[in-house]
């Protein structure tokens, strides 16, 4: 009877993973078929010893009545031997392989899961981090400093306001640029001193976001622009969240101006998607982190290579979230987001795309024959 090699790695050594316990126990199926085999040849074997040894008892005549017993008896026992084996085949390698089946279902639903979960996780983390941004713009929109310069246009009070904004982005490390126009675009203010210069007076009326931002109508509407890179600030990746300036800072004052502030998503956006998903080392080489807009294009990666391109996720039915396994056997996790108190998310969403070690590759690590 061949011998299994039941040799393994050290405990601590190998990570659980749904399909190398799948593997385990296929390993075990098996080896518990070798075994059930060999039993029924050797259960065959002896009957048919016994039947020899009654044969040739008779042929002994008085003299072989005695060992006639005993064959008789090893005939018992073998039938026996027999019949457990059949009841062995029947219930253990029944269930054996009735667990093979399940747990091929479980490893597609439990690799699935647990990618979705943090595919979730990542991108709730970042849009709650933005819905407070939501907050920012049109708060710092009604600060005194930038109505007044607006109202009463003045070299003093536009510095002024110049100075407010730099304080705010002096500590809110998490913006790039604050900058305030009139409404026909014209740069009034900003808040990044390496920048200034190049922003005064400049016109911004062709800008997306500021376009948006002067057709809001009360002081709480606000808008998002897509993330892109900004021409402005060294071609940086930036989110800008903007707001109307009104007369006396009240939500119904008539428009004055606007304000955008430039979310610095280069550095934001990256810290998510390598750092927040914290992956064990041998785990995070073989996975990738995305985060996409509504229209599923990227806009982080741990791949940087794949930014602004778009993303052909596998979901015709328009789920919420949910996986799939790609042409390469990848695993690709995805779920959009949930939105955060009345901030919908922009539609946005996670992916985690991870290789899944072949099954030749498991056994080996696994010294499963």
């Amino acid at each position: 009877m061949p011998q299994a090699d039941y040799q393994t790695n050290p405990i601590s050594e190998i990570r659980a993973t749904p399909r190398s316990m799948r593997l385990v126990t296929e390993s075990i199926g098996s080896d518990l078929e070798v075994f059930s085999a060999d039993n029924a040849h050797i259960v065959r074997q002896i009957r048919l010893l016994a039947i020899n040894a009654l044969i040739e008892a008779a042929r002994a005549g008085e003299a072989g009545k005695g060992f006639a017993v005993v064959a008789n008896e090893v005939q018992r026992l073998a039938q026996g031997a027999n019949e457990t084996a059949e009841r062995f085949q029947q219930n253990v390698l029944g269930r054996i392989r009735q667990s093979r089946s399940m747990a091929d279902d479980l490893v597609e639903q439990m690799e699935g899961v647990r990618l979705i979960d943090l595919a979730q996780t990542l991108v709730q983390f970042i849009v709650r981090n933005l819905f407070e941004r939501t907050a920012d713009v049109r708060w710092w929109a009604t600060d005194s400093a930038l109505w007044e310069a607006l109202e009463q246009p003045s070299a003093d009070r536009a510095q002024h306001a110049a100075a407010r904004l730099g304080v705010i982005n002096r500590f809110y490390t998490v913006y790039l640029d604050l900058v305030m126009t009139d409404t026909k675009g014209k740069v009034i203010a900003s808040a990044n001193p390496r920048y200034h210069r190049s922003l005064k007076d400049r016109d911004l009326s062709g800008d997306t976001w500021f376009q948006a931002a002067r057709s809001c109508q009360t002081g709480d509407d606000y808008i998002v622009d897509t993330v892109k890179r900004s021409p402005l600030h060294d071609n940086r990746d930036v989110l800008v969240y903007a707001t109307g300036i009104r007369a006396a800072g009240r939500s119904d004052g008539a428009l004055l101006g606007t304000l955008g502030v430039y979310f610095d998503w280069q550095a934001q956006g990256q810290a998510i998607v390598e750092k927040e998903a914290n992956l064990p080392p041998q785990v995070a080489e073989k996975t990738e982190v995305l985060l996409l807009d509504g229209s599923n294009m990227v806009i982080a990666s741990s791949r940087p290579e794949r930014i602004y391109t778009h993303f052909a996720l596998n979901n015709p039915q328009q789920l919420a979230k949910g996986s799939y396994y790609d042409q390469s056997g990848a695993i690709v996790a995805f779920a959009k987001t949930l939105g955060y108190e009345d901030y919908d998310g922009l539609g946005w969403s996670g992916v985690i795309i991870q290789g899944m070690d072949s099954d030749d590759e498991l056994r080996q690590q696994l010294r499963l024959k």
